[in-house]
């Protein structure tokens, strides 16, 4: 199996990148040991984030069907009441899941679930039942809080951060006034940036992307990818290769509301695809599945104008969450995608 080569987002001096890693690691293995003089052996967490339809559910599931041997325990955040991408790690085979998977619904873990959070990852940590933890944020979850989340879990030490952005919405989301601040904080914050879906751009807009990575945080690592396909020892190694903390808790720089369709369907399938192909433009986010008159299930995956429908790979309840600038929006979208039938 082969994977990406990791290429660098900045044309800084080597010894300087090197000065700046090496201070990173040296602050990570100061943690380290702090926890393990507390007792215990210390799990490492990374902390997933990413905008809205950035991908992250599709790294986080390639890397919990390939784990290369390692016992991975993933704690799933999710905006609405219905937590989407928890039901599309719960679909993985049974071989592949995780030795534990803890859900949060309805909510920001940059919120009010930061204790619920800390005192979770202390559980599965103080189980010893995995050799690493993940945490996959919401969409608008604040990455720096998180991490400061992870550190003050007792017997838990924080492996980074790593930032997915979409090659083919990061230009146009950092040209927009709305989603241009958190996307560049995600990516600030980060120790790593996995730039997905790369399939879907030229060469050239992968090269401008690296670059444009490189002005908001000069000497971050990027890795491309296609279909979340990245090697464990590089997603889960920041200890390894240096982080940029400590970063100071932040605030919310884009307020997302949600709406929930269910039951969703019965539709044709041209039929749902037609109304993807003009959405409503305070759209930011809708993922979920719907059923057809014949009694299949489809899977449904838009940002902004790209979609994806697909027959879905397991039974799902028939249930499609939207994601929008305001409740008036995303209400509005919902009671239109209701009148489909």
């Amino acid at each position: 199996m082969s994977y990406p080569r990791l290429t660098s987002a900045t044309n800084a001096p080597p010894d300087q990148l090197d000065a700046a890693w090496q201070t990173a690691i040296s602050s990570i293995a100061a943690a380290r040991r702090k926890i393990g003089n507390a007792g215990g052996r210390a799990v490492g967490v990374t902390v997933l984030t990413g905008f809205l339809g950035s991908g992250k559910t599709t790294v986080l599931c390639r890397l919990l069907a390939e784990p290369a041997g390692l016992r991975i325990a993933a704690v799933v955040n999710d905006i609405g009441a219905v937590n989407i991408d928890a039901a599309v790690i719960d679909g993985l085979p049974v071989a592949s899941q995780t030795p534990d998977r803890i859900e949060f619904t309805n909510g920001c873990a940059c919120c009010a679930l930061v204790d619920e959070l800390a005192e979770t990852l202390e559980s599965v940590s103080g189980a010893g039942t995995c050799d690493a933890i993940v945490v996959e944020a919401s969409g608008v979850a604040d990455p720096a809080t998180l991490a400061l989340a992870v550190e003050s879990a007792v017997g838990c030490a924080l492996d980074g951060v790593v930032a997915v952005v979409d090659a083919q919405q990061l230009a146009s989301q950092l040209g927009d006034p709305r989603f241009a601040p958190p996307v560049r904080r995600q990516i600030d914050v980060s120790h790593l940036v996995v730039l997905s879906k790369v399939d879907r751009v030229d060469d050239e807009t992968v090269q401008s992307l690296t670059r444009r990575i490189g002005e908001i945080a000069p000497g971050r690592m990027v890795v491309p990818s296609i279909h979340g396909r990245i090697d464990p020892r590089i997603l889960l190694g920041a200890a390894l290769q240096g982080a940029t903390f400590r970063a100071d808790a932040g605030e919310h720089l884009f307020e997302a509301a949600t709406a929930v369709v269910s039951p969703a369907g019965p539709w044709e399938v041209t039929t749902v695809a037609r109304w993807f192909e003009s959405p409503p433009e305070t759209l930011v986010r809708a993922k979920g599945w719907f059923s057809t008159p014949d009694g299949s299930c489809h899977e449904v995956q838009a940002v902004g104008r790209s979609w994806r429908i697909e027959p879905a790979k397991g039974p799902f309840d028939p249930v499609i969450v939207l994601i929008g600038e305001s409740s008036e929006a995303v209400d509005a979208a919902a009671a239109s995608l209701r009148n489909l039938g």
